[in-house]
């Protein structure tokens, strides 16, 4: 069993541990990295799951804006699952709970890069039929996520990084809690 929980300021070197170890030092040298670079991941929307007292799975949720900048959108990553832990549903609870939340916070879209095969499952579809590019990034590992059914019909363009319209607050101002 684990739970997923707000992210917490110390929780910041166990993640980093688990995301060395799940995807190797090097990933800061991806071209998603430098999205999140000087800019904070949107508040709400970081997430950890434990076991017990073990961190076993993490995943945060970055600004975008596309093209015009009028559509809200983010950029989720990294997802990290401890790789003892892999297979268990925490990567799916993990996705699950980010999608939930973000939607209620009025985001339209959610882009990330990685494999079509895994990612499919949540419902994210290659970005680049739909004109969507993200500088230094291979086109065909760009996937998007409607969170709102028609908004890819209404936005194309470059990624950018940085302050994506914030499109309200979460409701009641509590994030909930949810066991898995």
């Amino acid at each position: 069993m684990f739970m997923i929980l707000p992210e917490r300021p110390n929780d910041e070197a166990a993640i980093e541990t688990l995301l060395d170890n799940a995807f190797g030092p090097e990933r800061h040298n991806k071209a998603s990295y430098a999205f999140r670079q000087n800019c904070p991941a949107v508040a709400g929307l970081s997430f950890v799951a434990r076991s017990g007292d073990k961190l076993v799975g993490t995943i945060r949720f970055w600004p975008l804006t596309i093209g015009d900048g009028l559509t809200p959108a983010l950029l989720l990553g990294p997802l990290g699952v401890a790789p003892e832990r892999q297979n268990y549903g925490i990567g799916r609870g993990l996705i699950r709970r980010g999608h939930l939340m973000a939607e209620e916070l009025g985001y339209k879209l959610v882009l990330l890069v990685g494999e079509e095969k895994y990612y499919s499952r949540f419902g994210y579809e290659p970005a680049h039929p739909y004109g969507l590019v993200m500088p230094g990034e291979e086109p065909a590992r760009l996937m998007v996520h409607e969170l709102e059914g028609g908004t890819l019909q209404r936005v194309s363009g470059e990624l950018q990084a940085g302050d994506s319209l914030r499109p309200g607050v979460l409701k009641g101002d509590v994030i909930r809690q949810a066991s898995y």
